[in-house]
C-alpha cells in the first residue's frame, strides 16, 4: 500500500467516488436497507432542496428504533468487517 503524505495530499485522492444518500422523509427501515446493501456506517441525510440536513449513523439508528432493525445493522456491519 502506497502511503501519501497526509500535509500534501487532497481528500480527492482518497476518497470512495459517488455519494450515497436518504432524504429526510424516506423511513428508517428504507434507510437501514441502503446502509446495509453499500455496506455503509453513516448515512447523509438531504433535504427537498437536496441540502445537507444531517448525519444518520448506526447509533442512531440503535438509539432510536426496534431490536429488528438493530439487529439487521448489527448483521450488516459485522459481515462488512469479516
Amino acid at each position: 500500500m502506497k502511503r501519501l503524505d497526509p500535509a500534501k495530499t487532497r481528500a480527492e485522492e482518497v476518497m470512495t467516488p459517488g455519494v450515497v444518500y436518504c432524504r429526510t422523509d424516506e423511513t428508517i427501515e428504507d434507510a437501514v436497507h441502503l446502509m446495509d446493501q453499500r455496506k455503509i456506517r453513516r448515512l447523509p441525510v438531504l433535504d427537498g432542496k437536496k441540502r445537507l440536513v444531517g448525519m444518520l449513523s448506526l447509533e442512531d439508528v440503535a438509539h432510536g428504533t426496534s431490536l429488528q432493525i438493530v439487529g439487521e445493522m448489527t448483521r450488516a456491519v459485522s459481515n462488512h468487517h469479516k
